[in-house]
């Protein structure tokens, strides 16, 4: 395992021979779109005025503007910043994508592993996180590795990261800030000042889980069972428990239970995200209880999972994927189960209600919506 923080993900970068006035260094571990911001604060402008200088046909800030660039807009960026190409791509979501996925290109909608805007216009649900103690004693900037989804707390300070104002709960939205405003420092609502909030606090699992898989972009390779996992099976296994876990939440039983406690969760933590949305939509607090339980699932092994699972009677729909297939490392857990799946007629109960459950869940989303 790896010592907090000694991964960077890409190194500063200054502007040569700029067409801008003035451009700001494209700091250590920035993402391009807070750059980019910065950019438009230093020449006293909006973002969108900025962006429709560089690209005229492109709505910039009505997308994700982290995750794809052609060589094209990278190359006219390049001329008027000075920041060269290879430095404006690597503060891209794109190198990483490629790691992970074999191709730089993101797929419409849920990228797995990378946060979701949850964009409409310019406005946003989430997606950018912070640590507040950062902010409050550098320069503020969002950074790269904050828009994975398995990052839930800095490493440099040990606390959770928020993703919106603690003031008046609007998401994160940089480019809605503009002159005379000179920095990221303050929400783009309220004005309130992002580095005086009060930082969540921080589990351990989760946080070793962010750094283990950290890692894992550096060369290494992590243990479990008698496998030696690389990055991509790591995150295959990860997201697998991620569904058992998600599953586990909306069904108890004596079973269940028994097989969670087992692997070192704790049946009565187990539950459903306010929202029901993809992982990747979630808050980090949401996502760091699921992160500290997948922890607490590697660390018990393949060989205690499949034994419990056979001595608990588990159901085989709590951990047979329908659509992919097992991970690798557990590829013995399909000859230990039954499964037994039966088709289900649908049935369209028009009279029935919904349950309390399904209603929260719906209400919590429009509230969602509504804090765009």
């Amino acid at each position: 395992m790896g010592t907090f923080n000694t991964y960077r993900w890409r190194s500063r970068a200054d502007p040569v021979n700029a067409l801008w006035p003035l451009v700001p260094a494209l700091l250590d571990d920035e993402v391009i779109s807070s750059w980019l911001v910065r950019c438009a604060l230093a020449q006293g402008c909006e973002p969108t005025t900025l962006a429709a200088d560089v690209w005229p046909d492109l709505r910039l800030w009505s997308l994700d503007p982290d995750r794809e660039f052609s060589e094209r807009q990278l190359t006219a960026l390049s001329e008027r910043s000075g920041i060269s190409v290879d430095a404006l791509r690597a503060s891209t979501l794109m190198p990483w994508q490629h790691k992970m996925t074999g191709s730089a290109c993101f797929p419409k909608g849920v990228a797995a592993w990378f946060l979701c805007l949850g964009t409409r216009n310019r406005r946003r649900c989430g997606g950018l996180q912070y640590c507040p103690q950062c902010f409050a004693q550098e320069t503020p900037h969002y950074l790269l590795q904050n828009r994975f989804a398995w990052h839930t707390a800095c490493p440099i300070h040990h606390v959770g990261l928020l993703d919106h104002c603690e003031q008046c709960h609007a998401p994160l939205c940089p480019h809605l800030n503009g002159p005379p405003t000179l920095d990221l420092g303050r929400c783009h609502r309220c004005g309130y000042e992002l580095g005086m909030a009060t930082p969540e606090l921080v589990l351990e699992g989760a946080l070793r889980f962010q750094v283990a898989t950290d890692d894992l972009f550096n060369g290494a390779s992590h243990r479990y069972g008698l496998c030696r996992l690389a990055l991509v099976e790591w995150l295959t296994l990860a997201k697998w428990m991620l569904s058992v876990l998600r599953a586990g939440g909306r069904t108890h039983g004596t079973c269940t239970d028994d097989f969670f406690s087992e692997l070192g969760v704790s049946p009565d933590g187990l539950s459903r995200p306010i929202t029901g949305l993809a992982f990747e939509y979630l808050s980090p607090e949401e996502r760091g209880r699921l992160l500290s339980d997948v922890w607490s699932m590697i660390g018990v092994g393949p060989e205690r999972l499949i034994a419990a699972a056979k001595r608990d009677h588990v159901r085989p729909s709590l951990l047979i994927p329908r659509k992919n297939p097992l991970p690798d490392s557990l590829a013995d857990l399909s000859s230990v189960l039954q499964e037994c799946r039966h088709k289900q007629v649908s049935q369209n109960h028009v009279d029935k209600p919904r349950s309390p459950d399904s209603v929260l869940m719906r209400w919590n989303r429009l509230l969602r919506k509504f804090e765009r």
